[in-house]
C-alpha cells in the first residue's frame, strides 16, 4: 500500500502548511540533519481554485508547483508557461495504482524532476520532463521504462520495460552465482583505489571492502541469497533485477525492509523500534548501517550535495546527464541497480541506486538513500518497507 504524499507531509513532517514542506531543502552537509528528508529544491507550491487563478509564470517563478486546492491536480512553471498534471507527487513510490480509472493520466515527480503517464496498468516515463521546454506527451504507444524521461531530442522512451516479479512473497528463483571470478561488478571498481578484500563464510563470496575515513564499507552490493523468506511477511523478498540472475552478478541482490533486517517483527506494517548496531543480512562482523553512519559517509566526502559524483562508479553503465560526473574518487563504486517497488515491479536499471539503513520511521516506513543519473548529490527519504533495495555493509 503506498501512502500518498499528503498523508507523509501532514503525519512524518508535521507541517502546518504543505508550502513549506515543498520548500524544504536538505540540512547543509554538516551531518546536523534530524532524519531524512524528502527534498532538494527550493521550489515554493501554492493554491488555487482553478487554472484561471494561477499567477503569472515568470522567470522568478520557474520550477514552482501550484496545486488545485483539495487534489493532486496541480501545475509547474516552466519557460514561462504553466505545464499541468494530473497528480504532482514527490517520488513514484507516492504515486497511486496505475488503475484503469487512471488510465492516460499524467504525473509530475518534482524530486526527480520526471513526467510519467499511467498506460496499460503502469506508471511510465513519457516525453520531457518538467526541465525541458516541451510540454508535449507522445502518443500512448510509447514503451513505458523504469527509468526516466529520455534525452532531450528523444520522441519515444526507451525500449526497455517495467517488468513484474513472478513472486511477491519469497526469494526470487533466480541464483546468483557465488563464483569470484563471475562477479562482473568488480569490473566497475576504480582500479587507482587500494581494495582490502572479505569472504563471506555463509556462501564463500569474496567483497572488495575500502576504508573511507574512520569506516570500512563493502565496495560491492551484497549478494547473499537469504533462501525463501515467505514467512517473514507477505511483502517479504529478495532477488536480481528482472529476475535475472546475472543482474545479480553485475549489482547484488535487492531486498525488502525486513529482509535486510533479518527480522520478521520489522516487516511492513510493524514497528520493530530497532537501536544500536543491527547485523541484519549482512555477514558476521559487518552491519545493515544507519541512516547516521550514510551521512558520516557523506559528510567525509564532502556533504550530501556532491557525494553522488564522488561514489557512483565511473561507468557507461549510469545513463549519461549534461554537467553530472561520476568519479568515484573513493572507491565506493555505487551501480545504477534499479530497485523494485512494493508493486512487484522493476524501476530504474541505469537510472538510480537506492540503499536502505537500518533507521525506522514508522510500521509501514524506513530511511533510504538514493543516487541518480542527473544528480551529482545523494537525497534521503522515507520508504514503503515492502520496496526492495540494494544493501551496502559496513564494518563493525
Amino acid at each position: 500500500m503506498n501512502i500518498n504524499f499528503f498523508e507523509m507531509v501532514a503525519v512524518k513532517a508535521g507541517f502546518v502548511a504543505f508550502a513549506l514542506a515543498m520548500g524544504l531543502v536538505a540540512c547543509g552537509d554538516d551531518g546536523s540533519t534530524n532524519g531524512p528528508s524528502n527534498g532538494h529544491n527550493d521550489s515554493s507550491a501554492s493554491f488555487v481554485e482553478s487554472e484561471d487563478d494561477l499567477p503569472n509564470c515568470t522567470e522568478s517563478r520557474d520550477g514552482s508547483v501550484s496545486f488545485v486546492d483539495g487534489t493532486k491536480e496541480g501545475f509547474v512553471c516552466k519557460d514561462r508557461k504553466w505545464l499541468h498534471y494530473d497528480m504532482i507527487v514527490d517520488v513514484d513510490e507516492n504515486l497511486p495504482g496505475c488503475t484503469g480509472s487512471r488510465e492516460g493520466l499524467t504525473a509530475y515527480l518534482y524530486e526527480e524532476n520526471r513526467e510519467l503517464k499511467c498506460v496499460e496498468g503502469v506508471w511510465g516515463a513519457v516525453g520531457e520532463a518538467a526541465g525541458s521546454s516541451s510540454s508535449v506527451f507522445p502518443s500512448s504507444s510509447s514503451s513505458v521504462i523504469p527509468g526516466t524521461a529520455p534525452e532531450s531530442g528523444s520522441s519515444v522512451a526507451s525500449s526497455s520495460s517495467a517488468k513484474s516479479s513472478s513472486s511477491v512473497a519469497s526469494s526470487s528463483s533466480a541464483k546468483s552465482s557465488s563464483s569470484v571470478a563471475d562477479k562482473a561488478n568488480c569490473a566497475y571498481l576504480n582500479p587507482n583505489i587500494d581494495y582490502g578484500t572479505m569472504t563471506d563464510t555463509r556462501d564463500g563470496q569474496v567483497y572488495k571492502t575500502v576504508t573511507i575515513g574512520t569506516q570500512t564499507w563493502m565496495a560491492e552490493n551484497l549478494n547473499y541469497d537469504p533462501g525463501d523468506v515467505s514467512s517473514m511477511g507477505s511483502y517479504a523478498w529478495s532477488g536480481c533485477y528482472d529476475n535475472k540472475s546475472v543482474n545479480c552478478t553485475k549489482y547484488g541482490r535487492l531486498y525488502t525492509w525486513e529482509v535486510a533486517m533479518s527480522d520478521a517483527s520489522c516487516a511492513y506494517g510493524n514497528s520493530c523500534n530497532p537501536s544500536g548496531i543491527v547485523q541484519g543480512v549482512c555477514p558476521s562482523g559487518w552491519h545493515l548501517p544507519s541512516y547516521d553512519e550514510w551521512n558520516t559517509l557523506f559528510t567525509y566526502v564532502g556533504g550530501t550535495g556532491i557525494a553522488g559524483q564522488k561514489l557512483k562508479a565511473n561507468t557507461s553503465l549510469w545513463t549519461t546527464y549534461s554537467g553530472v560526473t561520476n568519479d568515484d574518487s573513493f572507491g565506493f563504486a555505487v551501480l545504477p541497480a534499479g530497485y523494485r517497488g512494493d508493486n512487484g515491479y522493476f524501476y530504474d536499471e541505469g537510472y538510480g541506486a537506492r540503499f536502505w539503513s537500518s533507521t525506522e520511521d514508522d510500521s509501514d516506513d524506513a530511511s533510504r538513500w538514493s543516487f541518480r543519473y542527473n544528480y551529482d548529490g545523494v537525497n534521503s527519504y522515507w520508504s514503503n518497507k515492502g520496496s526492495a533495495f540494494s544493501v551496502r555493509c559496513l564494518r563493525d
